[in-house]
């Protein structure tokens, strides 16, 4: 009976942490969108040379770091994706 009533609950803390982390990707999509538009506009607003910079000095990963520093709302598939295009 303890086994159920475990379950139970590990059941619903699971599927109530799966709902907060969809809300908190949609909000993080919605805020992307209104403030670059799409991927083109995030990609105008980077500063390329200081990206490029930190990539040859130190690696994608850092690169990946610094375009997120300085553009807090991308996410980590944005700007993997612009390091990758560099």
């Amino acid at each position: 009976m303890t086994d159920l009533i475990t379950g139970a609950v590990a059941a619903g803390i699971v599927g109530a942490l799966g709902i907060a982390g969809d809300r908190a990707a949609r909000r993080r999509k919605r805020a992307f969108r209104n403030h670059y538009g799409s991927y083109e506009g995030f990609r105008h607003q980077v500063d390329e040379d200081k990206v490029r910079s930190v990539r040859s000095a130190r690696g994608d990963v850092a690169a990946v770091k610094a375009a997120r520093d300085d553009h807090p709302l991308a996410s980590l598939v944005i700007a993997n994706r612009y390091v990758r295009e560099l």
